[in-house]
């Protein structure tokens, strides 16, 4: 018989994954979501696996494998278009990289095969853009951090980039941020994407956060991955909690007490202590069951309702836990707060009934005398429906005890809802760091806003179509009234040729006129904030944004034509606008627009430290911000962050003088 070179093996194992037949169950397509990842991990030799996928968004998108496990071995991927074509291949010791061109709706098939079992490889399928994929991920000061991010769209998955600056214990984890508590997975991979950590709950179920204790070299880059469970949506603040030079891991983790007795509504504090005391210590507390008693992030437990749970504390590698047992305690009266109502068409509010003892278990249920003039949910959120009087009533199915409010319901009054769009990544592979944190900013900004009791209803959108421009202002504004205020602001690439532009994520161009005519469509005053290079096109020419709002509006409201839109533009239409850094480094936590940069500040918000801050530019302390305040604060700003450059950047606005309240903050 004919032997074999040794050295012709490997070439005959892969002809033969190539050309030979395999099992049916082997030839089941994978599906590949956006984001997922799939396990290849070959159960005998010879293992081929074909993976489809489909892509929402035409773009560049990049086709990995990682590798999952020490040991590993040749892999082999080839990615093929819909009629059957090699559009591209790779191989790699247990991984892979292919980047494509994909079209919209167009599906392709990857597959990848290896004639070794000893393969451990995670495939994923990501968009080639800034902070959403392994080779551009968002770039990470050294030292301990805290970064707020919100997850946008379904299956969104962020990627950082972490360099120590000392060897040593690192934690790195997730805290809940905002109102929506987010699951989130985590895992942390060296420089070439293997995994050496990976967590999804810290205490399942009762808290979504992951958290990794691990050891990390100076100078080295590591990789953090972050996604959510469920395609949910919402805000997460990662940490890396970095040890001191030459601290070590605790080696003791004790609390002060095993089990503590807190009735509900009272408040007890866990002492917790570390051995050594010059340690990696980065505390980290849980519930597991916070319907029964929560706790904060300094371990203060608060009792909530009759029961039983556990306190859980980290630190470290280490674990403690203390039992809370929450004791039941029967009302000896309930009222509610106000008995006399006065609520505004659409007004939503959270009953306040006051019940004694404070600690007392209850049942409450609640009920309106006439729904068609207010609806009173399950947990006692009142909502007025139409003008008139009526009575609503809550009553305790523990102690039998109810009490009774009168409301009123008067016409409607002014709501405020704001869009806030950034485009960060162009498909044609263009990114502007500093995208996501001035879009992000913003949206932050408008939250913390309050205007004679009224809150803006914020929707953040990053790197939208015109489709998905589109879609964005019927759905945030799909409600609007005339009395309402819509807030609509853009950060973007823009433009003048021939007319003012803006570009959005495919390309796509958007005159002043055509984006005149979406925002037509919303009743009530608009206001349109325009943060991009030659914006002040889209006040200053006739037949642009304010040509087309005088033709659509002249002949139909002929002087009430001023008193539609309010537009504030960043830069003269002959104008650049200006991003920069405002803190060490140029990663994207620390970039930002100068225009808003300055916009938050104005109103209230520290766009680079993530907090409130003074109302800057309520000249007049009233704790109300109006359009000629805010204008006036903007170009004196902009003026001061651009001072030394030899660069000018003139905010404009429209009209002047304009005295409509657009921020504000309770007293």
């Amino acid at each position: 018989m004919r032997k074999i070179l040794p050295g012709m093996a490997m070439v005959f194992a892969l002809l033969m994954i190539l050309i030979v037949p395999l099992p049916a169950a082997a030839e089941r397509d994978v599906a590949l979501f956006l984001n997922s990842r799939e396990t290849f991990s070959p159960a005998y030799t010879g293992t081929r696996r074909v993976y489809t996928f489909t892509p929402e968004n035409g773009g560049i998108y990049i086709f990995r494998g990682f590798p999952a496990g020490e040991v590993s071995a040749p892999v082999y991927a080839r990615l093929y278009n819909a009629q059957g074509e090699l559009i591209g291949r790779a191989s790699g010791n247990g991984s892979f990289v292919i980047e494509a061109a994909l079209a919209e709706g167009q599906p392709v098939r990857l597959a990848v095969a290896s004639y070794s079992m000893s393969v451990n490889t995670r495939v994923e399928v990501m968009a080639s853009v800034y902070g959403r994929c392994f080779n551009q991920p968002v770039r990470l000061g050294s030292g301990s951090v805290s970064y707020n991010r919100a997850v946008v769209k379904p299956r969104d998955t962020h990627w950082y980039a972490y360099v120590p600056d000392t060897d040593g214990w690192y934690v790195v984890r997730t805290e809940s941020a905002g109102r929506s508590a987010l699951d989130t997975n985590g895992c942390v991979m060296d420089d070439t994407g293997r995994m050496i950590a990976e967590n999804d709950d810290v205490l399942f179920p009762s808290d979504g956060n992951f958290r990794m204790c691990l050891y990390l070299s100076a100078g080295k880059q590591y990789y953090i991955r972050v996604s959510a469970a469920s395609n949910a949506t919402g805000s997460y603040r990662l940490i890396v909690a970095a040890p001191e030079k030459g601290t070590q891991l605790p080696i003791r983790l004790t609390l002060d007490e095993a089990a503590v007795t807190v009735k509900i509504g009272e408040r007890h504090a866990l002492a917790s202590n570390v051995r050594p005391e010059a340690c990696q210590d980065d505390r980290m507390w849980i519930s597991e069951n916070s319907a029964v008693a929560s706790v904060s992030s300094q371990g203060v437990i608060t009792g909530v309702s009759a029961g039983e749970t556990y306190i859980h504390v980290y630190a470290g590698q280490l674990e403690a836990s203390c039992r809370v047992t929450v004791p039941e305690t029967r009302a000896a009266s309930i009222a509610f707060e106000e008995v006399q109502l006065s609520l505004r068409v659409g007004d939503t509010v959270a009953a306040a009934p006051v019940v004694l003892p404070e600690n007392a278990a209850v049942s409450l249920s609640y009920e309106s005398a006439d729904e068609r003039i207010v609806r009173v949910s399950e947990s006692g959120e009142i909502t007025a429906v139409s003008e008139g009087e009526t009575t609503i009533t809550v009553r305790d199915g523990e102690s039998g005890l109810s009490a009774r409010a009168a409301v009123a319901v008067t016409p409607a009054g002014r709501r405020y809802r704001a869009l806030v769009l950034g485009e960060q990544n162009y498909a044609a592979g263009r990114t502007r760091v500093g995208g996501l944190n001035t879009a992000q900013g913003v949206a932050d900004m408008l939250g913390e806003q309050t205007i004679d009791g009224e809150k803006y209803a914020v929707t953040l959108r990053m790197d939208v179509t015109r489709e998905a421009l589109i879609d964005a202002i019927d759905e945030t504004f799909s409600d609007a009234t005339e009395k309402d205020l819509s807030l609509f602001y853009i950060n973007c690439h823009g433009d003048y040729d021939g007319s003012a532009y803006i570009e959005l994520h495919d390309g796509t161009r958007v005159t002043a006129a055509q984006l005149e005519m979406l925002l037509r469509r919303i009743p009530g005053k608009v206001v349109v904030i325009m943060d991009c290079c030659r914006s002040g096109g889209f006040l200053s020419d006739a037949g642009h944004f304010m040509g087309a709002m005088q033709s659509a509006f002249s002949k139909l409201n002929g002087p009430l034509t001023d008193d539609k839109y309010i537009v504030l533009t960043s830069a003269g239409p002959d104008q650049d606008s200006y991003r920069r850094s405002f803190a060490e480094g140029d990663g994207e936590e620390s970039m930002a627009t100068i225009m808003a940069r300055a916009l938050c500040e104005g109103a209230g918000w520290d766009l680079i430290g993530n907090r409130i801050c003074t109302l800057k530019a309520d000249a007049d302390k009233s704790r109300q911000i109006t359009v000629q305040e805010i204008y006036l604060y903007l170009s004196r700003r902009v003026m001061y962050y651009l001072e030394g450059s030899g660069v000018e950047q003139t905010v404009c606005v429209w009209p002047e003088g304009d005295q409509t309240v657009l921020f504000g903050r309770a007293g």
